[in-house]
């Protein structure tokens, strides 16, 4: 078991910075393809109800479907592919080097890691919904419940980052279990927030700034395009959120890359 190493998060947010913007050009040439991708998920189907369904956008329906989930899971699908790319390049001496089985299998690992965090995440979610709305009419019993649902999302986290360690192993090519995982992490499950709130705190800024520059547009993300926006600008939407897609999973990537080669004390040329 790794020795415990209190990882310091300043400098662990300038690599992963320093990582991604110092060579921007690279997230586009290694997420061309999955951003090709994702723009299409997210593009085409509100472009074939403009263009070809009668009625246009009005007659889409605002309600979660079954092509909700489908575009959902193949942007994360894509997200997934592109950050095990990256944690690859931050990680290992020569990422070109990896076959596509080694590949293929670390990224069924992510998938498999990501599913089962986001089923737990969302049956804590469902149980502390239905808590909620269970004491509707009872403002002291809503507060109470509200309270602890914010507890408990708090819990969630702080366990998932704990847990974190499996993608980077994964990527790496030395697979952790669930307990080396959570054990390799002691100490720095809070680091690793902060660190990844403050590397992700300026494109989320930013983002906002772009959506009220261009609020009247709606075109920071394409489910919200207004029926009369000019096609080039719902592209141009889709793009953007593609985009900052990308470098959130890039530096989200590079952050736990970091703590991974730290903890770990992994000898990298990578990054």
């Amino acid at each position: 078991m790794a020795q415990f190493v209190k990882i310091p998060v300043a400098d662990v947010v300038f690599v992963a910075f320093r990582s991604v913007f110092g060579r921007i050009g690279l997230v586009l040439e290694l997420g061309w393809l999955p951003l090709l991708i994702i723009l299409a998920a997210l593009l085409l189907p509100d472009l074939a109800l403009r263009y070809v369904v009668e009625g246009g956008l009005a007659s889409a329906s605002t309600d979660f479907d079954i092509g909700d989930l489908i575009q959902e899971t193949v942007v994360a699908l894509c997200l997934s592919a592109f950050a095990l790319r990256w944690y690859q390049l931050m990680l290992l001496p020569d990422p070109n080097a990896v076959s596509r089985r080694a590949f293929f299998g670390a990224l069924l690992r992510f998938l498999a890691y990501t599913a089962g965090i986001g089923a737990v995440i969302a049956a804590f979610t469902a149980a502390i919904a239905y808590g909620v709305a269970a004491y509707g009419d009872d403002d002291a019993r809503t507060t109470a419940a509200q309270t602890l649902a914010a507890a408990v999302a708090m819990a969630v986290s702080l366990a998932v980052a704990r847990l974190s360690l499996l993608f980077p192993a994964a990527a790496y090519g030395a697979p952790l279990g669930l307990g080396a995982a959570w054990r390799a992490m002691r100490g720095n499950s809070w680091r690793l927030v902060g660190a990844s709130l403050m590397a992700a705190l300026p494109i989320l800024l930013f983002h906002q700034l772009l959506v009220a520059t261009l609020a009247a547009a709606q075109l920071l993300h394409p489910d919200q395009a207004a029926s009369d926006s000019p096609v080039g600008l719902i592209l141009l939407g889709g793009v953007v959120v593609a985009v900052l897609g990308l470098i959130l999973s890039a530096l989200g990537a590079s952050v736990l890359s970091e703590f991974y080669r730290r903890i770990m004390r992994v000898e990298t040329k990578g990054g």
